[in-house]
């Protein structure tokens, strides 16, 4: 049931990250935010305008070395199928990350989905650049 599924994310390698940061004063959790990119730097167009990103992170905390994004999902998948996860929301995490880096000033070094369904966590990697 529900509880042991809090339980076992209790129990995860990000929540103990999250401790730790939360002690050191640098864990936010359902940070609102709103922020205007320039379209060329989303690659978008060759433009200026600014397109408006808003949306709610449920978690970003700070390490010595960067920002960690972390996003809880719910979705029903199946185990072996957190690649699905990783595509339907990689876009959706890049822009949150960019975000954060613009208003912060900081890098976002890790992006990592945690499946509340798989009960584990799914590192979003970047995919390899084409330019």
């Amino acid at each position: 049931g529900y509880p042991g599924v809090l339980t076992k994310f209790f129990h995860s390698d990000i929540a103990a990250r999250m401790k730790q940061a939360d002690r050191n004063g640098k864990l936010r959790k359902e940070s609102q935010f709103v922020v205007g990119i320039p379209a060329r730097e989303m690659n978008k167009a060759d433009s200026d305008a600014l397109i408006l990103l808003q949306g709610i992170i449920d978690a970003w905390f700070e390490e010595d070395d960067g920002l960690v994004l972390v996003d809880y999902k719910t979705d029903r998948i199946l185990p072996g199928e957190e690649k699905i996860l990783e595509e339907r929301y990689r876009t959706q995490l890049d822009d949150y990350a960019q975000a954060l880096e613009r208003l912060l000033k900081k890098k976002v070094k890790e992006k990592i989905i945690y499946s509340f369904t798989l009960q584990k966590e799914i590192p979003v990697k970047d995919l390899p650049s084409t330019s």
